[in-house]
């Protein structure tokens, strides 16, 4: 069967695929194992007994602890009981995530109630504010986590600008065209900033994304001004097409990618090739490469490139959506700006990454309820992640630990959610047994967690249909 599989798929596509299972496990590995150490180390700190930290899901392959020493194998039951006060350091069979067990906890994988007699090493014996702290101990190691790869990030390599503000392509249908905006146009300020390079351009779409924002412009001597306003610029995944400017110095695009059964697939185009033109017209850029091929649904079109040195003309329909499944890489020609940060500087800017997605992700969260966003466009599942992971991976190191910061900190903010199931909806719990004065029943904090299973289950399932769907 895995050989039919395999020839099914072809060498390449299996390994594609190994790439992006192992990516997709290297990243929930470090996450989950991050997070899971955050409740360790809280409970611990309260003197809570954890009995086994696992690094990883279900039998047991080593461990250790001061009891037993260095085992191999599932620990004896009567073993465990045993510990008392000290941990089961192990390494389990199943290497995406890991757990920590603490005493007297209830969670979604409580299959009996606990005795009535409560121990004082025991989570529920401990007052509520520690218990906040224990539940949240997660969501802060991941928030640490996050900010300590961005501050490092920026520490190693600091930051690549485009040494320019003058405006190179306006995207067709985009605000910047409707306002009047034209190439040679230079940009003088954003949001009252004066307008230095590139950065400060694309950075207005995300740290005043969900607000209004001006513009000024000066074009042959004269300067005017253009709102943006944050209706105009629609989701955050449209956003930066709605916006629609690219910079003086992109040079026409090279083809980085092309997806298998796709028009652009079917027509011969390949990776690496050089766009020269469409139907005859000039292509400058990215952004008018895609909007050339937008602009014909389902009409053949000719696209002139050029293949290690030789000119060809390729005959391609695009689909009903505008799509003919390529990737265009943007190369740029003009100043490149490098800017580097001293250590404080670079935890400064860590953590405005860590409020600028904090923030980004609310809005998101607010478009999906108010129904302005697809869910299916907002969240990922585990396919998507393993794509996106194997992506980051192939862009080098820098590439992957910023996707890896990107989803920590994703995680936390999910994670808080007052959701059962999920360490917000614990925190939930905790609170209003603060705020009544005594602890809920056994069963009902049980069929809780069980009925946020549920709906976490359900998410899972409908986000990994959806990612198949959408590769």
């Amino acid at each position: 069967m895995e050989y039919f599989i395999l020839a099914q798929l072809g060498l390449s596509s299996a390994l594609s695929f190994l790439h992006a299972l192992l990516f997709f496990i290297i990243t929930i590995f470090v996450l989950v194992s991050i997070h899971e150490f955050g409740h360790f180390i809280s409970g611990r700190m309260f003197g809570m007994r954890v009995p086994v930290f696992s690094i990883g899901y279900g039998r047991r392959i080593l461990g250790f602890n001061k009891i037993n020493g260095l085992t191999l194998g599932p620990l004896d039951p009567e073993a465990e009981a045993k510990l008392e006060n000290h941990t089961d350091y192990r390494i389990s069979l199943l290497p995406a995530g890991g757990y920590a067990r603490i005493e007297g906890m209830i969670d979604e994988t409580q299959n009996q109630e606990l005795p009535e007699e409560v121990q004082p090493w025991e989570f529920r014996a401990k007052p509520w504010w520690q218990k906040s702290i224990v539940i949240c101990g997660g969501v802060i190691m991941n928030v640490l986590l996050a900010w300590f790869i961005f501050s490092g990030r920026n520490v190693m390599y600091g930051n690549d600008s485009w040494g320019t503000t003058t405006v190179g392509y306006v995207r067709h249908a985009s605000v910047s065209e409707a306002e009047g905006i034209r190439p040679g146009d230079k940009i003088l300020s954003i949001a009252g900033k004066p307008a230095t390079d590139w950065n400060d351009v694309e950075n207005v779409l995300t740290d005043d994304y969900g607000r209004d924002f001006s513009m000024r412009f000066e074009r042959a001597g004269k300067v005017y001004s253009v709102v943006y306003s944050a209706s105009s610029l629609g989701t955050l995944q449209s956003a930066s097409k709605n916006f629609g400017l690219e910079p003086a110095g992109l040079a026409p695009p090279v083809i980085d990618s092309v997806i298998s059964g796709f028009p652009a697939s079917k027509a011969g185009m390949m990776s690496g090739d050089s766009v020269v033109a469409v139907n005859g017209a000039a292509i400058p850029s990215p952004g008018a490469f895609v909007d050339a091929i937008n602009s014909h649904p389902l009409k053949p079109i000719t696209i002139d490139v050029i293949r290690k040195g030789v000119p060809k003309e390729l005959t391609v329909t695009p689909d009903a959506s505008g799509l003919i499944g390529v990737m265009p890489a943007s190369n740029f020609t003009g100043p490149i700006l490098h800017i580097r940060y001293t250590l404080g500087q670079a935890i400064s800017r860590g953590w405005s990454d860590l409020w600028t997605i904090t923030r980004l992700t609310v809005v998101s969260v607010v478009q999906i309820i108010r129904g302005t966003m697809p869910v299916g466009q907002a969240l990922g599942g585990p396919v998507k992640i393993a794509a996106y992971a194997s992506q980051s991976a192939a862009g080098g190191f820098e590439s992957f630990i910023r996707f890896m910061a990107l989803l920590s900190m994703s995680l936390a903010l999910i994670n808080i959610l007052p959701i059962p199931a999920l360490d917000g909806g614990h925190l939930l719990i905790i609170l209003i047994e603060a705020v009544v004065g005594h602890e809920l029943s056994l069963k009902f904090k049980m069929n809780f967690q069980r009925v946020g299973m549920a709906i976490i289950l359900f998410l899972l399932i409908f986000m990994t249909i959806n990612d198949i769907r959408t590769l």
